[in-house]
């Protein structure tokens, strides 16, 4: 994928994210996918979660285009921590939304079990490279 379909989609995925986060149950999306995933803190934490996860992948996929992709993840989860912060904090100025600690850590830990996955992944990836049979 080119590097305008993904920040395309990385743009899409956080201004999603940020309208989720921000908005009031009023908006219909945000009733749908409050819906889908229940009013309970279970749903919450994951929904939070997936969210911001998700949010840290698509701003990874899009810089890794240009940036090696040991190089990509920082600014990756610092911007995908930044957003989760960010929108937490906002919520205390829109009606009808609270901010809560437990759904910024939420916010955190998707970001965090996502960027976990990638280095792995770049870790398994770069040691199979440099992997040489003993003769």
């Amino acid at each position: 994928m080119s590097l305008s379909w993904r920040a395309l989609v990385m743009l899409a995925w956080a201004l999603f994210a940020i309208t989720l986060t921000t908005q009031s149950d009023d908006v219909p999306v945000v009733h749908l996918v409050i819906g889908l995933i229940g009013k309970t803190e279970l749903g919450a934490t994951a929904g939070h979660a997936g969210l911001f996860g998700l949010l840290a992948l698509v701003i990874y996929a899009a810089l890794a285009v240009k940036l090696p992709g040991r190089l990509a993840l920082p600014p990756a989860v610092g911007l995908a921590l930044a957003l989760g912060t960010i929108t937490e904090f906002y919520q205390k100025l829109v009606a009808g939304r609270t901010a809560s600690l437990s759904d910024l850590l939420a916010n955190w830990l998707g970001v965090f079990v996502v960027a976990f996955v990638i280095a792995y992944g770049l870790a398994g990836s770069s040691l199979r490279q440099n992997w040489k049979p003993k003769p």
